[in-house]
């Protein structure tokens, strides 16, 4: 059996529960700059996943905020592009991805950040491989 959970850099529960702890992820350095940049536009990382919480906070900005906070997310580049943007193509050129984002109303953008709030997260890998009962050896 294996999980993969944000929680258990915090809360041993897993590991309690008898399983190794493999691999702890670290978010992109790239990723990471551009959640600095969101948090001095006032946005709360650990808010971040909440879409709804995006788009009550988008509501209430400016166009010209709006458009700031569209260019730090421009700035994200290489594999998460797709991601942020929801893309079904395979990659997104710089320009895609920057027409997408452009054209992005409240709610996709409240989306976009969305999913950077999990790419930002530290996430944990473990496994746990349950022996055979006492009793199904013996037979």
């Amino acid at each position: 059996m294996e999980t993969i959970a944000v929680m258990a850099k915090y809360n041993p529960f897993f590991e309690k529960a008898g399983m190794n702890k493999i691999v702890e992820t670290i978010p992109n350095p790239q990723v990471l700059k551009v959640m600095e940049k969101l948090s001095a536009l006032n946005f709360n990382p650990v808010l971040l996943t909440s879409e709804r919480t995006n788009i009550n906070k988008l509501q209430q900005m400016t166009t010209k905020e709006v458009d700031g906070v569209k260019r730090v997310i421009k700035e994200v580049s290489g594999i998460y592009r797709k991601r942020i943007a929801g893309a079904k193509q395979a990659f997104l050129n710089k320009k895609e991805y920057e027409a997408i984002v452009d054209a992005a109303d409240i709610n996709k953008l409240a989306k976009m950040l969305r999913i950077l709030g999990f790419l930002v997260q530290t996430k944990v890998y473990l496994f746990w491989k349950k022996e055979k009962p006492e009793k199904c050896l013996n037979s």
